[in-house]
């Protein structure tokens, strides 16, 4: 993990996602880049330096966004953290333009309950639901920042061994203890030793002590993962992706959107198709 992606508004969902980012580079000594997305009026980067003066507020609103990046970066090289900042003029797809940065890693605020709608605008969806590189998504500061208990859900399909390989390296770099889930439903039913003979695949690939195997009966996943999640005191679930199609063979994207405003853990989602 060399860098690490912060898009952020400025909002205190925002601000928790940069306290868990810095306690992410700390750890992996990596470089943090702050990035906003500014909506203008009109296409900022093709306006002559005369015309600016007819946008004021505009005008202030950048400053006013430079000095808050600034202040961002200067806390960051504070802790001794290399740290970058980006303004961009936001007139494009917002997925695309964080796949742009190729981060190793992206860290966004949600504010729950309220969905995405009023961080970064509606596109925190997009960018957890695309984005190339590994995500995490943050509503509330974690009580515990060391991340100690981790809860990956899936279907334990082949398909998802090599984005498990990011969710080991995050485990590691918190020496988090790894509980692998599988929600059995009754419309999904499988039987005890088919489930524990795919997990078995994925334990093989943890570090001796550092994973374990449940299986948990619930009604659809959401639940299940919610419930288990709760009852070991999680400190955050990761879960693997699939791009447009949600979470692979498993949750649906509405289930994704309902997960990330409902939980009260933060959320890492790894898409399939990482390398």
């Amino acid at each position: 993990m060399k860098t690490i992606l912060v898009p952020t508004d400025f909002s205190e969902c925002a601000t928790n996602a940069v306290t868990v980012a810095l306690k992410m580079a700390k750890k992996a000594n990596a470089t943090l880049h702050f990035i906003h997305f500014l909506k203008t009026p009109v296409d900022w980067k093709k306006l002559r330096k005369e015309q600016e003066k007819n946008f004021p507020e505009t005008l202030y609103e950048i400053g006013k966004t430079r000095a808050a990046l600034t202040s961002l970066e200067t806390r960051a090289k504070k802790l001794g953290l290399q740290a970058q900042t980006s303004l961009v003029f936001n007139h494009g797809d917002i997925s695309e333009l964080v796949n742009n940065y190729k981060a190793d890693f992206i860290v966004v605020g949600s504010h729950g309950t309220k969905g995405f709608k009023e961080i970064i605008g509606s596109n925190a969806q997009r960018i957890v639901r695309y984005a190339k590189s590994p995500v995490l998504v943050v509503k509330q500061e974690p009580k515990n920042l060391n991340f100690k208990q981790l809860v990956f859900a899936s279907t334990f399909e082949e398909d998802v061994h090599q984005p498990f390989l990011k969710i080991l390296a995050f485990a590691a770099l918190f020496k988090a203890q790894i509980h692998l889930l599988y929600v059995n439903m009754p419309f999904q039913f499988k039987e005890t030793d088919e489930i524990e003979a795919q997990m078995q695949q994925f334990l093989k690939k943890c570090p001796k002590g550092t994973c374990t195997i449940n299986i948990y009966n619930a009604l659809n996943e959401e639940r299940g993962i919610q419930k288990f999640s709760e009852k070991i005191n999680t400190d955050i679930i990761a879960l693997t992706t699939h791009g447009k199609t949600g979470f692979v063979k498993m949750i649906a994207p509405s289930i994704t959107e309902s997960l990330v405003n409902h939980s009260k853990s933060p959320i890492l989602s790894v898409n399939i198709n990482t390398k």
